[in-house]
């Protein structure tokens, strides 16, 4: 009973490290890419397409796995997005229309799921919130494989996504597809955060996105993607540390480490 006590611990420690690393390599490049705003649209799209899952499988009788569905419901909004800002909408009106349709996805969803079943809403709630305090193998395979596809790809195509935030036009000139970099873009960030969703929580995923990054330009200049992963991981072990302490779910333990790092970014902003 202890061994296995122990190595759910160790199983626990693990999927935090792995999900550090993961929000690592994703929260420099959408700092330096001024692209934060377009977390909001990946927060209302998987909501909408956790209670999407939830109706879908209600109203048909279906086994579709919740997190596949609000994944593939992120990366269509995600494409989206990008598709509108490269036919000149201005990001954040493509972002706002985005968020629009999963917000509307989300309202019908949600009365057709709950005027069938009860308990519909609060199950997607429950994958929104990442309420769970406990890590599984599969948890732990599916942040690994993502792991394994981002991580190198974000770090290839690293100038192309910078050079592209900065000066499209000038990329265009250079012969750079600027649809496809930023499809790609686009679509990673809307997966990393349905796999941190199933972890932490989207509510609070979308908070530790920015932090890591953000601090790590205002502490560093010369290395910043490398305090960004440092940053990461020990937010996310110390967020589940204190979690266990507190005797909160991984994602309130998070959220505690992740509002104390923003308040003394502002600080050190403010002070110098």
């Amino acid at each position: 009973m202890r061994t296995m006590l122990e190595m759910l611990i160790v199983l626990i420690y693990l999927l935090a490290l792995l999900t550090g690393i993961l929000i690592g390599s994703i929260s420099m490049p959408l700092v330096m890419s001024r692209n934060i705003m377009f977390s909001l649209t990946l927060l209302h799209s998987i909501l909408g397409g956790s209670v999407l899952g939830v109706y879908l499988n209600t109203i048909f009788n279906l086994s579709l796995p919740i997190p596949l569905v609000a994944t593939l419901t992120a990366i269509v909004l995600s494409i989206l997005t990008a598709e509108l800002v490269e036919r000149g909408f201005p990001e954040d009106t493509a972002t706002a229309f985005s968020v629009a349709l999963a917000t509307t996805i989300t309202i019908i969803s949600s009365f057709y799921a709950s005027s069938i079943s009860s308990t519909a809403l609060a199950e997607a709630w429950s994958y929104v919130m990442g309420a769970s305090s406990l890590a599984t193998l599969e948890d732990l395979m599916k942040v690994l494989i993502v792991l394994i596809l981002t991580i190198p790809t974000v770090h290839f195509f690293w100038k192309e996504f910078k050079y592209i935030a900065f000066d499209s036009e000038g990329a265009e000139a250079l012969g750079l597809n600027v649809r496809f970099y930023r499809y790609l873009f686009y679509s990673l960030a809307a997966l990393i955060s349905a796999v941190l969703s199933s972890t932490v929580g989207v509510l609070v995923a979308h908070v530790v996105l920015a932090v890591p990054g953000a601090f790590a330009v205002r502490i560093s200049r010369k290395n910043p993607v490398l305090f960004s992963y440092i940053i990461s991981v020990f937010l996310m072990i110390s967020g589940y540390i204190l979690a266990r302490i507190l005797n909160l779910p991984p994602s309130g333990g998070v959220g505690i480490v992740s509002t104390i790092l923003v308040l003394s970014l502002v600080t050190l902003r403010e002070y110098g």
